[in-house]
């Protein structure tokens, strides 16, 4: 509501208390004198409410969402400072990872985010987003494989069809992740619950999906006596780096795959366990990015969209 809204009253409230009051007019009374005010306050503390929201505005750490290409932040000047929130549960996500890590590790970019939702009723377990080698995002075109990515490339499952003159297959879909994975770069998820939960039923689920993969890569002759002796033995390591203990709402967890491989699990800026098992690492940043029953589809979908990014700036 403007000012100019209340002219008409302020007026007639300024020339009634500055005329002389003549002996047949009778003096304002008190509940006129009241009203006044009331309509003075109210403009007045509107005036100043602006005032601070508009302060706010200025002051406030900038914020992108999701949805927002990251072009919209690199000519930002408060782009050092900035995250990015997943629309879905609120929840920030720094653009840079790697400070809040207890590992010293490169940096590690936010490339995407989104919500992981379970059961029929689509309950919102946590946000994850997913950190890539800065170096790495730098020079994903000189990647075999990568030369021509879109976003639909993550997106569609495997193909054989030929995809430039040279007749080289374009690779699509979690292929595209194992054939990135497969080089020496850091990656990492930081995973952040919506609701209180606790560490067993992360745990559960990521030793689930690794023994599914594990089931996957016999059925094809992917794996020797010892790698299934050593990758079973693995996975039961990493189940004891998860404590007994409530995971609260907005607390961080990280899995990390660092340069020259194999897993670190962190909580919080402190370091649960290391795991020195190149397959398990591999195959459990895999899982987000899988052609079948991908964790979050969200999460996979911003991805592609921020892979895409980096390849065309």
């Amino acid at each position: 509501m403007s000012f100019r809204a209340f002219q008409p009253i302020f007026s007639a409230f300024r020339n009634g208390a500055v005329r002389p009051i003549s002996r047949a007019s009778k003096p304002f009374s008190s509940r006129t004198l009241a009203l006044g005010a009331t309509f003075t306050g109210a403009v007045i503390g509107y005036s100043l409410l602006k005032d601070q929201r508009l302060n706010t505005v200025l002051t406030e750490k900038f914020t992108l969402y999701a949805d927002s290409a990251p072009s919209d932040l690199r000519d930002d000047p408060k782009s050092q400072d900035a995250f990015r929130v997943d629309p879905d549960t609120n929840i920030p996500f720094p653009l840079d990872l790697s400070p809040s890590l207890a590992t010293t590790s490169p940096t590690l970019s936010l490339v995407g985010l989104g919500v992981r939702k379970v059961s029929f009723l689509r309950v919102k377990v946590y946000s994850a987003g997913f950190y890539l080698d800065e170096a790495v995002t730098k020079d994903l075109h000189n990647i075999i494989g990568w030369h021509n990515f879109t976003a639909q490339h993550l997106l569609t499952p495997p193909t054989t069809s030929p995809s430039d003159p040279l007749n080289a297959p374009q690779l699509s879909g979690e292929e595209l992740m194992k054939n990135l994975f497969d080089r020496p770069v850091a990656v990492a998820v930081r995973i952040v619950p919506n609701r209180n939960t606790d560490f067993g039923h992360l745990r559960d689920a990521f030793t689930r999906a690794l023994q599914a993969r594990q089931k996957l890569a016999r059925s094809k002759g992917e794996l020797t006596d010892a790698d299934e002796q050593r990758i079973t033995q693995s996975i039961q390591t990493l189940k004891s780096f998860f404590p007994a203990q409530t995971v609260q709402k907005g607390k961080q967890v990280v899995l990390l795959r660092p340069r020259e491989g194999g897993l670190i699990v962190e909580f919080e800026g402190q370091v649960l366990g290391r795991l020195n098992d190149a397959w398990v690492g591999k195959q459990l940043m895999l899982t987000y990015f899988a052609d079948k029953e991908v964790v979050s589809e969200k999460l996979k979908e911003d991805v592609a969209k921020g892979l895409e990014g980096f390849i065309k700036t």
